[in-house]
C-alpha cells in the first residue's frame, strides 16, 4: 500500500464531504471540519481532476459545461451522494447507540474521518478508535499537526498492517475494553475485499465485542457485477477504481445477507436498499443528489 496513493484516497473523500457541506443548499451530512484538513493546492488539484472527469461520465455535459458547472455536476451525480449518505447513516446509528450505553466507537479504515473532531456532548468516558494502515494514519496525524488541529483526548489512533499484525492485539494495546458495548463502522471498503476477508472482519468483531454491540457498513449487491444488469454509473465507477489498482470485487445478495452474517454470530438489524436510502436521505433535494443504484447500507448486531 503506497503512502501517496493511500493519502490521495483519503483526500478525495474528504474533499467530497467538504464540497457538499459548502455547496449544497440542504446538506445531507454537515462535515464542517473536512475542508480544514486540506491544503488549497490539494483542493484545486482534486477539483480539476473531477471537473475533467465530466467527459468520461457524459460527453455532452463535458463539452457544454464550464469548469465550475462540470465540477458541480460530477460531484453531485457521481461522487458525493454515496459518501455523504453512508456517513450520515453511520453517525445517526452511532448517536442512537450512545443513548443505549455504547462507550466505544471503532472506525475501521478511518482515512480522513472527522467524527472525533466534530463530537459534541458525548459521555466523558466515551472513546473513539481510528483504525487504518500505518501509512495512512501517519499522514493524517502529520496533517492535523500541520493544520494546527488538536487531537481530542478521547481519540486513539490504531495503526494496523492487516497482513502482518493482529487488529485485536492492537486495539487492546490502545485500551479497547472487550467488556463494554461498542459500535464499529466500515464505510466504502467491503466491495474491495474478498468475501472471505470481509466475513473475517465480522468474526473478529463478534469475538472482541459483547452481545448487543453494533456494526454498520455499506455494500454492493450482486447485480452490480452483472455485465447486462449493472447501472451505467456503477459500471463506470468500477472502471475507474480498477484503473487505480483497487478493483471492486465483492457483492452480496440482500435477500441472503442475514443468513451469511449469522455464521459470524451477527444478526441483521437493518438492511437499506437504494430505494430506502433515497426515501430516507434524498427526498426534497434540489441539486441532483440521489442514492446510487446497487449500494446498500446494513446495521448488524453481535449475537452470542
Amino acid at each position: 500500500m503506497e503512502n501517496n496513493k493511500v493519502s490521495l484516497t483519503a483526500l478525495v473523500s474528504c474533499f467530497a464531504r467538504g464540497y457538499h457541506t459548502v455547496h449544497s443548499a440542504k446538506p445531507i451530512f454537515n462535515d464542517y471540519v473536512a475542508n480544514q484538513l486540506l491544503k488549497e493546492e490539494e483542493k484545486k488539484m482534486i477539483a480539476s481532476n473531477w471537473s475533467n472527469a465530466a467527459l468520461f461520465f457524459d460527453q455532452d455535459k463535458g463539452e457544454a459545461f464550464n469548469d465550475d458547472e462540470k465540477l458541480d455536476w460530477v460531484m453531485n451525480t457521481q461522487c458525493v451522494p454515496q459518501l455523504v449518505s453512508r456517513s450520515r447513516y453511520a453517525e445517526d446509528h452511532l448517536l442512537s447507540a450512545i443513548e443505549r450505553g455504547v462507550k466505544q466507537y471503532v472506525i475501521l479504515g478511518a482515512g480522513f474521518d472527522t467524527f472525533a473532531l466534530r463530537q459534541e456532548d458525548l459521555p466523558e468516558d466515551f472513546v473513539i478508535y481510528e483504525v487504518d494502515h500505518p501509512d495512512t494514519q501517519k499522514f493524517k496525524i502529520e496533517r492535523m499537526k500541520e493544520m494546527h488541529i488538536e487531537k481530542p483526548d478521547n481519540l486513539r489512533f490504531v495503526p494496523v498492517d492487516f497482513m502482518k499484525e493482529s487488529l485485536q492485539v492492537k486495539l487492546k494495546e490502545q485500551g479497547f475494553d472487550e467488556q463494554k458495548l461498542s459500535f464499529f463502522s466500515l464505510l466504502g471498503v467491503s466491495m474491495y475485499l474478498s468475501k472471505a476477508d470481509f466475513l473475517k472482519i465480522l468474526s473478529f468483531i463478534s469475538n472482541i465485542a459483547p452481545a448487543g454491540s453494533s456494526f454498520v457498513f455499506d455494500y454492493l449487491d450482486e447485480l452490480a457485477f452483472h455485465p447486462l444488469l449493472a447501472a451505467k454509473k456503477l459500471t463506470q465507477m468500477r472502471q475507474i477504481t480498477a484503473k487505480t489498482g483497487e478493483p471492486m470485487i465483492t457483492g452480496f445478495d440482500p435477500l441472503y445477507l442475514d443468513i451469511e452474517v449469522q455464521h459470524q454470530q451477527m444478526l441483521l438489524y437493518e438492511n437499506l436498499s437504494p430505494e430506502n436510502i433515497e426515501d430516507q436521505y434524498f427526498n426534497g433535494q434540489e441539486d441532483e443528489l440521489h442514492a446510487f443504484d446497487h449500494f446498500h447500507f446494513a446495521h448488524l448486531v453481535v449475537n452470542k
